[in-house]
């Protein structure tokens, strides 16, 4: 299911660009915005939020207060801010306060899905009841991935969430044809996804080499340990 989103933003034309990038990505269940701490705070009581657009300086109050009153109520939401305050005392105070991300504008659309990249990734590593080093090690590096890599003509998001959904579920490594069977998708369409996973390093593939016939590719998930068999 898709997360819904909070942007907390009090200049107008700032929380159209926020909107926009979002919509644009087309990966959330529902967009909420708000310009003030307080509409911040009875939204996320009316709402359930799982990500949270931050600025740092609002209508009536900080958005690093904003913040700290949400670790102290331990609520499970993450937080990326996003300001142009790029002071080294706010950033640092952000970090001891759990933030996701920080982005200071302006910003490119690029740099923002990549930011949001990093939290459907935790997001959905963080679903699972065991997590493995190498995961581990991917959601602390989160920001230090490669660029974003838009989707390709004919290509969608939902789909997309599907096959990695599945790659999380099935035996690994894994062929082409495994996943599109356990899809129930063509081999034409899942072969162009994972073509599109490989890009954004999301699974690596290694030949296969056998006495007959031609080599052939398998897939891991990068973070996944290789699985050896009887």
């Amino acid at each position: 299911m898709k997360a819904n989103i909070l942007i907390v933003e009090d200049d107008p034309m700032v929380q159209f660009i926020h909107r926009s990038y979002l919509e644009r990505l087309a990966v959330f269940e529902r967009i909420f915005s708000v310009e003030t701490v307080e509409e911040a705070q009875e939204m996320l009581q009316k709402e359930t939020i799982e990500l949270l657009l931050l600025d740092i300086h609002l209508k009536d109050g900080n958005g690093l207060e904003l913040l700290q009153t949400l670790r102290e109520q331990q609520q499970a939401v993450d937080v990326i801010m996003i300001t142009a305050a790029d002071e080294t005392r706010l950033i640092s105070q952000s970090l001891h306060l759990g933030m996701l991300d920080y982005l200071i504008k302006p910003f490119s659309f690029e740099r923002f899905a990549q930011s949001i990249q990093v939290f459907q990734q935790r997001r959905e590593s963080l679903k699972h009841p065991r997590i493995a080093q190498q995961q581990i090690d991917l959601l602390l590096q989160g920001n230090q991935k490669g660029p974003w890599i838009e989707l390709e003509k004919g290509l969608t998001e939902d789909t997309l969430q599907l096959i990695q959904e599945t790659i999380r579920t099935i035996k690994q490594p894994f062929t082409v044809q495994e996943l599109a069977q356990a899809c129930a998708l063509s081999h034409v369409s899942v072969r162009k996804y994972v073509a599109h996973l490989e890009k954004t390093k999301a699974i690596r593939s290694e030949n296969v080499y056998t006495k007959i016939g031609r080599p052939y590719k398998q897939y891991f998930l990068t973070y996944a340990e290789k699985q050896t068999t009887d």
